[in-house]
């Protein structure tokens, strides 16, 4: 079924499961649940949301230009599309900033709603990254409603049906990093030419936004596929790097980043009616920084877990031994290896904090993983 098309009669009364289990909570768990939701939520704005805006607006006014203004809007009229690629380690926020922008959007007011058609849908691409599967992953973010699984050279024709017919203009594809660890240099290669095309087709080009891990910046690099490839499918790879602009989700610069660490933290205190006073001396935010692998995300996402250990107790002054439990309690890290309690902590590698819930099969090689261990 696709999206738009359902009616209340089709769709059954049904509370949400995480819904019913809420209202079983006791009164005092209702509102604390409701406390930490509130805190999880907020976003701490910065100089990349803004960048962030800018690319993305700068798509826009390309996806609204006509090829030939005395010609009436529609398919054929279109300029060619163009990407965005945002880049950032594990942590740094760039899930979180993309919900930031597209919540109330004035451009995408229906995003997010099964029930509507919005111009921007956004893609989770899994691992292993093949055709087939990017195709169909494509093809169900556009609105196809049902389980059967199609063959790659089906469906990405469906996929494009679906996106023309659902007035689709902007394709969001998360955690594209695993194009890049498809080790198959043939799949690439449809990938690349893949995505070039859907930039310029000539009917209904659309416009891509690919997020993902550092190592994304990959796909646009020369030897990314050989020089043996025929000239036509270099020609795509070139054009997939000629179309695409980058912002970048650096590392915390404790210094450079002062103000907007402050700012973060004042606007927890308000939030939450605690003091954070102890992360705003050096030495502790400097450990928070480290424990947090230097990501924006992580950093505050610390600081909810900390304040969250910190009102349980029944306690309204935030320690340093709350951001050693939440640390411990998110990475399951001994004592020996928690940066907020030894004094060795700047040789703490703290790479764990990144790890995913769920790994990628390629990521984690099989048998049981070594303990990280501090550098002597």
């Amino acid at each position: 079924m696709a999206r738009g098309k359902s009616t209340p009669e089709e769709i059954p009364l049904r509370s949400d499961p995480a819904k019913r289990l809420r209202d079983l909570l006791g009164p005092l768990t209702h509102k604390h649940v409701g406390f930490v939701e509130r805190l999880r939520a907020h976003y701490v704005s910065t100089d990349r949301d803004e960048r962030l805006k800018a690319e993305i607006e700068l798509m826009i006014e390309n996806a609204v230009q006509r090829v030939d203004p005395e010609r009436p809007y529609g398919a054929g009229n279109r300029h060619e599309g163009t990407a965005v690629a945002i880049i950032g380690a594990s942590g740094a926020g760039k899930t979180k900033a993309m919900r930031r922008y597209l919540m109330n959007n004035v451009f995408f007011p229906d995003y997010g709603n099964p029930d509507a058609a919005s111009q921007w849908i956004t893609i989770g691409v899994k691992a292993p990254c093949t055709l087939r599967q990017l195709g169909m992953a494509t093809l169900r973010a556009a609105g196809y409603g049902s389980l059967r699984q199609w063959r790659e050279n089906e469906a990405w024709p469906q996929a494009h049906f679906m996106i023309a017919e659902q007035d689709i203009l902007f394709l969001h594809y998360e955690e594209a990093q695993r194009i890049i660890r498809q080790k198959n240099v043939d799949v690439r290669q449809q990938i690349v030419e893949t995505l070039a095309g859907l930039m310029t087709d000539p009917v209904w080009p659309l416009h891509l936004v690919l997020s993902g891990l550092p190592e994304i910046q990959r796909l646009f690099q020369d030897d990314f596929l050989p020089a043996r490839k025929a000239a036509t499918e270099l020609d795509a790879h070139a054009t997939l790097k000629r179309r695409t602009r980058f912002v970048d989700f650096h590392p915390i610069d404790l210094d450079a980043d002062r103000k907007d660490l402050n700012d973060g933290l004042k606007a927890y205190e308000k939030l939450a009616r605690v003091s954070l006073s102890v992360v705003k001396k050096a030495e502790p935010r400097a450990r928070l920084s480290h424990a947090a692998a230097r990501q924006l995300g992580l950093f505050f996402e610390l600081t909810v877990l900390a304040i969250d250990v910190c009102v349980r107790a029944g306690r309204k002054v935030v320690t340093l031994d709350d951001y050693a439990d939440g640390y411990a309690a998110r990475t399951r890290e001994p004592i020996e290896l928690n940066p907020f309690i030894v004094d060795h902590w700047e040789s703490i590698d703290t790479s764990v904090i990144q790890r995913r819930p769920e790994q990628d099969e390629d990521d984690t090689p099989p048998g049981k993983p070594e303990r990280r261990r501090s550098e002597k």
